[in-house]
Protein backbone atom coordinates (compact mmCIF):
# COMPACT_ATOMS: atom_id res chain seq x y z
CA UNK A 1 0.00 0.00 0.00
CA UNK A 2 1.66 3.19 -1.15
CA UNK A 3 1.06 6.28 0.97
CA UNK A 4 -0.01 9.24 -1.14
CA UNK A 5 2.32 12.22 -1.10
CA UNK A 6 0.77 15.04 0.89
CA UNK A 7 1.67 18.73 0.71
CA UNK A 8 2.85 20.09 4.06
CA UNK A 9 2.43 23.67 5.25
CA UNK A 10 5.90 24.97 4.50
CA UNK A 11 4.92 28.55 5.24
CA UNK A 12 4.12 27.71 8.85
CA UNK A 13 7.55 26.16 9.27
CA UNK A 14 9.28 29.22 7.82
CA UNK A 15 7.45 31.51 10.22
CA UNK A 16 9.10 29.96 13.27
CA UNK A 17 12.42 31.72 12.70
CA UNK A 18 14.32 28.50 11.94
CA UNK A 19 15.79 27.20 8.66
CA UNK A 20 12.82 26.51 6.42
CA UNK A 21 13.65 22.82 6.00
CA UNK A 22 14.61 22.19 9.61
CA UNK A 23 11.56 22.73 11.84
CA UNK A 24 11.72 22.27 15.63
CA UNK A 25 12.39 18.70 16.80
CA UNK A 26 13.31 17.60 13.27
CA UNK A 27 15.78 14.74 12.90
CA UNK A 28 17.61 14.66 9.56
CA UNK A 29 17.52 11.26 7.86
CA UNK A 30 19.10 12.12 4.50
CA UNK A 31 20.34 15.31 2.85
CA UNK A 32 22.06 16.58 -0.29
CA UNK A 33 22.45 20.04 -1.83
CA UNK A 34 18.80 20.15 -2.89
CA UNK A 35 16.65 18.16 -0.45
CA UNK A 36 16.53 17.36 3.25
CA UNK A 37 14.54 14.33 4.45
CA UNK A 38 13.62 14.51 8.13
CA UNK A 39 11.33 12.99 10.75
CA UNK A 40 9.34 14.73 13.44
CA UNK A 41 9.39 12.34 16.37
CA UNK A 42 8.31 12.79 19.95
CA UNK A 43 5.52 15.28 19.18
CA UNK A 44 1.71 14.97 19.05
CA UNK A 45 0.34 12.57 16.39
CA UNK A 46 -0.36 15.40 13.94
CA UNK A 47 3.37 16.23 13.93
CA UNK A 48 4.65 12.70 13.40
CA UNK A 49 5.91 11.43 10.07
CA UNK A 50 8.72 11.65 7.53
CA UNK A 51 9.04 14.63 5.19
CA UNK A 52 11.15 15.75 2.23
CA UNK A 53 11.87 19.46 1.82
CA UNK A 54 13.32 21.32 -1.16
CA UNK A 55 16.01 23.54 0.37
CA UNK A 56 15.89 26.41 -2.12
CA UNK A 57 12.12 26.92 -1.87
CA UNK A 58 10.92 25.18 1.25
CA UNK A 59 8.50 23.02 -0.76
CA UNK A 60 7.68 20.15 1.61
CA UNK A 61 5.91 16.84 1.02
CA UNK A 62 5.03 14.11 3.48
CA UNK A 63 6.51 10.75 2.54
CA UNK A 64 4.69 9.13 5.46
CA UNK A 65 2.37 10.60 8.03
CA UNK A 66 1.87 9.48 11.63
CA UNK A 67 3.84 6.22 11.49
CA UNK A 68 2.15 4.93 14.65
CA UNK A 69 -1.19 4.77 12.85
CA UNK A 70 0.15 3.09 9.69
CA UNK A 71 1.67 -0.43 9.60
CA UNK A 72 4.51 0.83 7.42
CA UNK A 73 8.14 1.85 7.61
CA UNK A 74 10.46 3.70 5.24
CA UNK A 75 14.02 2.64 4.42
CA UNK A 76 16.74 2.83 1.74
CA UNK A 77 16.26 6.56 1.13
CA UNK A 78 18.32 7.91 -1.79
CA UNK A 79 18.44 11.43 -3.25
CA UNK A 80 19.27 12.90 -6.67
CA UNK A 81 18.57 16.59 -6.99
CA UNK A 82 14.89 17.13 -6.22
CA UNK A 83 14.14 13.41 -6.60
CA UNK A 84 13.71 11.12 -3.58
CA UNK A 85 13.41 7.34 -3.73
CA UNK A 86 12.70 5.03 -0.82
CA UNK A 87 11.32 1.63 0.09
CA UNK A 88 8.01 1.45 1.90
CA UNK A 89 7.47 -1.71 3.93
CA UNK A 90 4.00 -2.90 4.95
CA UNK A 91 4.08 -5.61 7.60
CA UNK A 92 1.53 -8.12 8.82
CA UNK A 93 2.07 -10.87 11.36
CA UNK A 94 3.73 -13.38 9.03
CA UNK A 95 3.69 -11.58 5.69
CA UNK A 96 4.95 -8.29 4.34
CA UNK A 97 5.41 -6.34 1.13
CA UNK A 98 7.95 -3.74 0.03
CA UNK A 99 7.18 -1.06 -2.56
CA UNK A 100 9.67 1.32 -4.16
CA UNK A 101 8.42 4.91 -4.39
CA UNK A 102 9.99 7.76 -6.41
CA UNK A 103 8.90 11.30 -5.50
CA UNK A 104 9.56 14.60 -7.28
CA UNK A 105 9.74 17.04 -4.36
CA UNK A 106 9.81 20.14 -6.59
CA UNK A 107 6.73 18.98 -8.51
CA UNK A 108 5.01 17.70 -5.35
CA UNK A 109 4.00 14.37 -6.85
CA UNK A 110 4.91 10.69 -7.08
CA UNK A 111 6.75 9.83 -10.29
CA UNK A 112 6.84 6.07 -9.94
CA UNK A 113 5.63 3.31 -7.62
CA UNK A 114 6.93 -0.24 -7.97
CA UNK A 115 4.71 -2.54 -5.91
CA UNK A 116 5.99 -5.82 -4.55
CA UNK A 117 9.69 -5.17 -5.16
CA UNK A 118 10.28 -7.11 -1.96
CA UNK A 119 8.36 -8.94 0.73
CA UNK A 120 8.05 -12.19 2.63
CA UNK A 121 5.51 -14.99 3.16
CA UNK A 122 5.06 -17.07 6.31
CA UNK A 123 7.82 -15.22 8.19
CA UNK A 124 10.17 -15.88 5.19
CA UNK A 125 9.83 -19.69 5.47
CA UNK A 126 7.91 -20.01 2.20
CA UNK A 127 9.82 -17.21 0.48
CA UNK A 128 11.27 -13.73 0.78
CA UNK A 129 12.57 -10.89 -1.36
CA UNK A 130 14.64 -8.18 0.32
CA UNK A 131 15.78 -4.93 -1.32
CA UNK A 132 19.45 -4.46 -0.38
CA UNK A 133 20.51 -1.57 -2.67
CA UNK A 134 18.61 1.33 -4.22
CA UNK A 135 19.76 4.27 -6.38
CA UNK A 136 17.95 6.97 -8.38
CA UNK A 137 18.82 9.43 -11.15
CA UNK A 138 17.72 13.06 -11.45
CA UNK A 139 15.18 11.93 -14.04
CA UNK A 140 13.59 9.45 -11.64
CA UNK A 141 15.00 6.24 -13.12
CA UNK A 142 15.87 3.70 -10.42
CA UNK A 143 17.94 0.55 -9.99
CA UNK A 144 18.03 -1.90 -7.11
CA UNK A 145 19.30 -5.27 -5.94
CA UNK A 146 17.01 -7.91 -4.41
CA UNK A 147 18.11 -10.77 -2.18
CA UNK A 148 15.70 -13.69 -2.51
CA UNK A 149 15.26 -17.17 -1.16
CA UNK A 150 13.15 -19.49 0.96
CA UNK A 151 13.25 -20.96 4.44
CA UNK A 152 15.12 -17.83 5.47
CA UNK A 153 18.15 -18.78 3.36
CA UNK A 154 19.44 -16.74 0.43
CA UNK A 155 19.40 -18.57 -2.90
CA UNK A 156 20.16 -15.82 -5.42
CA UNK A 157 20.25 -12.09 -6.12
CA UNK A 158 18.56 -10.01 -8.82
CA UNK A 159 19.45 -6.61 -10.27
CA UNK A 160 16.60 -4.48 -11.61
CA UNK A 161 16.03 -1.09 -13.19
CA UNK A 162 12.89 0.92 -13.90
CA UNK A 163 12.07 4.15 -15.67
CA UNK A 164 9.23 6.58 -15.21
CA UNK A 165 8.02 5.91 -18.76
CA UNK A 166 8.37 2.11 -18.55
CA UNK A 167 5.44 -0.21 -17.91
CA UNK A 168 7.42 -2.73 -15.86
CA UNK A 169 10.86 -3.14 -14.22
CA UNK A 170 13.65 -4.70 -16.27
CA UNK A 171 15.69 -7.60 -14.87
CA UNK A 172 19.33 -6.74 -15.59
CA UNK A 173 21.04 -9.75 -14.07
CA UNK A 174 20.45 -12.66 -11.70
CA UNK A 175 22.84 -14.99 -9.89
CA UNK A 176 24.15 -16.14 -6.51
CA UNK A 177 27.41 -14.20 -6.93
CA UNK A 178 25.84 -10.74 -7.28
CA UNK A 179 27.23 -8.71 -4.38
CA UNK A 180 24.69 -6.88 -2.20
CA UNK A 181 25.92 -3.41 -1.32
CA UNK A 182 27.81 -3.09 -4.61
CA UNK A 183 25.28 -0.98 -6.55
CA UNK A 184 26.76 2.35 -7.69
CA UNK A 185 25.47 5.22 -9.80
CA UNK A 186 27.67 7.63 -11.76
CA UNK A 187 25.72 10.13 -13.85
CA UNK A 188 23.35 7.87 -15.80
CA UNK A 189 25.42 4.68 -15.50
CA UNK A 190 24.56 2.13 -12.83
CA UNK A 191 27.01 -0.65 -11.96
CA UNK A 192 27.17 -3.66 -9.64
CA UNK A 193 29.50 -6.53 -8.85
CA UNK A 194 28.94 -10.14 -9.91
CA UNK A 195 31.56 -12.79 -9.17
CA UNK A 196 34.04 -9.96 -8.45
CA UNK A 197 33.49 -8.49 -11.91
CA UNK A 198 31.99 -5.05 -12.40
CA UNK A 199 28.90 -4.96 -14.62
CA UNK A 200 27.14 -1.80 -15.78
CA UNK A 201 24.34 -0.38 -17.86
CA UNK A 202 23.05 3.08 -18.68
CA UNK A 203 19.80 4.35 -17.22
CA UNK A 204 17.68 6.71 -19.30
Amino acid sequence: MAIAVLIAAAGAIAGQGRPICLPPHAQTIAKDRDVRVYSLAGKPPTHEGIYACLLRRGTTVALARDMRNYPTSIDHIALAGAIVVYTEDTHGVDTGSTDIVVVDVAGRHTLLTIPGAGGFVDACVIGFREVTDLVVTRRGSVAWIVRKGARCKTTTFEVYSAQVSATAPALLEEGPAVAPGSLRLSHQTVSWENARQRKSTRLR
